[in-house]
């Protein structure tokens, strides 16, 4: 017999609640484009269901929540349009923090985070520190991330241990691959 979690007037089988969500966060810019607003506002709109999203994922069990918020890609972008995502991660962070805190989430970042923004890369990383010590779920933020940047670093990272001996080619595994993704510190 489990026990049913509700959540939004909707009784939930905890069994069938996935461990990990991933939530590509795509169309905000042209879901405002669509209402006559400029990019940005569904970029703002965005964020702020961040907030509605990670309380329910929290109250449903979920243990993960990944939100792939800002791509390799997306640095392509016209430079006002990246200077404003950039900004979001600040806004968020210093707005929500104690919630999350007060919610027991904890925050953890994968990505190429040293080619952020200083403001962007300190939020990001007090917000991780701020909450380190919460055992609740884990809300992680895909920042300059790319899935094939992900597969060099992988990469490097076995040739590394290869090179050093501290791996045999023949011990190259989907463990070992999987150990060596960024995904890696979320299996818990």
């Amino acid at each position: 017999m489990f026990k049913a979690k509700e959540a939004a007037g909707v009784t939930v089988d905890p069994e069938r609640i996935p461990r990990h969500v991933a939530i590509i966060m795509d169309g905000n810019g042209r879901w405002a484009q669509k209402r006559h607003l400029p990019r940005i506002a569904g970029h703002k709109q965005g964020m702020e269901n961040v907030r509605t999203i990670t309380r329910a994922a929290s109250d449903l069990g979920v243990k993960v929540l990944t939100l792939y918020a800002f791509s390799t890609e997306n640095w392509g972008r016209p430079q006002k349009e990246v200077s404003y995502l950039m900004s979001l991660p600040v806004t968020f962070f210093n707005k929500f923090v104690p919630e999350l805190i007060d919610q027991n989430v904890r925050v953890m970042v994968m990505g190429n985070i040293d080619r952020l923004p200083e403001s962007t890369r300190t939020a990001t990383l007090n917000a991780v520190r701020d909450t380190a010590d919460n055992t609740g779920m884990v809300l992680n933020f895909a920042l300059n991330y790319g899935g094939r940047d992900e597969i060099v670093r992988a990469t490097q990272a076995i040739a590394t241990d290869v090179a050093a001996g501290q791996l045999q080619p023949d011990q190259i595994d989907m463990q070992a691959v999987s150990d060596r993704l960024m995904t890696a510190p979320l299996v818990h």
